[in-house]
């Protein structure tokens, strides 16, 4: 499954979110609060993806990280149909 970290204002992230929610994958969602202050999923996205950016998803199944909302629809466009995952190549 899917997680993507996101932040609620952030219209990037409302576009990815609504895009996997009108296509039907699953995903879990990480909120990072935006502003400054620590928290612990804060430290995690910037453990794994380098910087603290959202969105950024992650597909454990492949080993896949991506920021970028457009690269992340085209991503999931390509990999996955309807919320059944297509076969890696």
């Amino acid at each position: 499954m899917f997680e993507l970290y996101l932040a609620e204002r952030c219209p990037f992230c409302v576009k990815v979110r609504q895009y996997l929610e009108d296509i039907g994958v699953a995903y879990v969602a990480k909120p990072i609060p935006l502003g400054g202050g620590g928290s612990p999923l804060r430290d995690e996205l910037l453990r794994l993806g380098g910087k603290l950016q959202v969105p950024f998803l992650v597909d454990p199944e492949r080993g896949v990280k991506m920021y970028e909302s457009d690269d992340i629809i085209a991503y999931v466009k390509q990999s996955y149909a309807q919320g059944t995952p297509r076969p890696a190549r």
